[in-house]
C-alpha cells in the first residue's frame, strides 16, 4: 500500500524552496546593483583624469576590495572636488571617497566609522626660504597660501579671514606645487602622503620642497554616502567590512604595498 506524503513534509519542502528562491533573488539583485562613487584626482589616493573612470590609487584599491567582499559592483569616476560635493548634495552619485567630516557636510552626508589619517602640512620652496616654521596662525599674516578648490582645511579657513591670509585656490595639488616653485605663492597646503608621492615621482621637485613641522590639521578621511543617494542602506555592511579590513590589516597592506 502506497504511503501518503505528509502535509508537514510538503509544507517544509515548499518553505525551503521559497527560502532558496529568495536567497538567489537577493544575490542576483546584489550582482546587478552598481554603486556610483566619486572622487577628485588626488595622488597617491586616487589616479585618473577628470570625467573618466578612476585608474588606481590607495583609496581605489581599498574601495575595490571592500565592494568585492560585499559582492556589489561599482562605478568610480573622477571629478573636480567641488563637483563631487555638488553630486553628494543632490544625490546624483552615491558615495564620496576621502571625505573630511564637518558639521555642514553631515547635513547631506553619512560617514563610515573607519577613517584613514593623513596630516596636512604647510610646504615651502627651499630656494626661497632656508627654513620656515610657524606656531600661531598670526605667523601666516599677509602670506599667500595655495589650496585646492572645494577642499576643507579645518580651522585654516577661519584663521585666514582673521589674520589676513590669502588663500589661492586651484583645481589640484600639482598645480599648487608648480605655483610655489615658480614663486607665485608663499606656501602650499599638502597632505603628507601627497607631498611624498610628488617627491618620489617628480625628480624636478626633489630638494626644493620642505614642510614645516607643525601640521595645520591631523586630518581624518572617511568614505561618505549621499543621504539622497542609492547606497544609504549599505552603511552597516560597509562599516562591518571596513572593520574586518582594518583588523586583518588589509587597509595597512594596501597602503604599504603601494608606498
Amino acid at each position: 500500500m502506497r504511503k501518503s506524503i505528509s502535509p508537514y513534509f510538503v509544507s517544509a519542502l515548499l518553505c525551503c524552496l521559497l527560502a532558496t528562491l529568495l536567497l538567489l533573488s537577493a544575490q542576483l539583485k546584489a550582482a546587478e546593483r552598481v554603486i556610483k562613487i566619486s572622487s577628485d584626482p588626488w595622488e597617491p589616493w586616487v589616479f585618473g583624469e577628470e570625467g573618466e573612470v578612476a585608474t588606481g590609487g590607495w583609496s581605489i584599491d581599498i574601495t575595490n576590495e571592500l565592494f568585492q567582499r560585499l559582492g556589489i559592483k561599482t562605478d568610480i569616476q573622477v571629478y573636480p572636488y567641488e563637483r563631487c560635493i555638488r553630486q553628494m548634495k543632490t544625490g546624483e552619485r552615491d558615495m564620496l571617497l576621502m571625505a573630511k567630516k564637518t558639521k555642514e557636510r553631515q547635513k547631506y552626508l553619512l560617514y563610515t566609522d573607519v577613517s584613514v589619517n593623513d596630516p596636512q602640512l604647510l610646504y615651502y620652496a627651499t630656494n626661497r626660504n632656508n627654513a620656515f616654521e610657524w606656531s600661531d596662525w598670526s605667523d601666516l599674516n599677509k602670506l599667500a597660501i595655495g589650496g585646492v578648490r572645494g577642499f576643507n582645511y579645518g580651522k585654516f579657513h577661519d584663521a585666514a579671514k582673521k589674520h589676513d591670509i590669502t588663500l589661492e585656490l586651484t583645481e589640484n595639488d600639482l598645480q599648487n606645487v608648480k605655483k610655489l616653485l615658480a614663486g607665485r605663492i608663499d606656501l602650499v597646503m599638502l597632505n603628507r602622503s601627497t607631498a611624498q608621492h610628488f617627491l618620489s615621482t617628480h625628480p624636478e621637485f626633489r630638494g626644493r620642497l620642505q614642510a614645516a613641522r607643525k601640521p595645520i590639521a591631523n586630518a581624518e578621511f572617511y568614505i561618505a554616502l549621499s543621504k539622497k543617494g542609492a547606497a544609504t542602506d549599505l552603511l552597516p555592511d560597509i562599516n562591518r567590512v571596513l572593520l574586518e579590513m582594518k583588523n586583518d590589516r588589509t587597509l595597512n597592506k594596501i597602503i604599504e604595498s603601494t608606498d
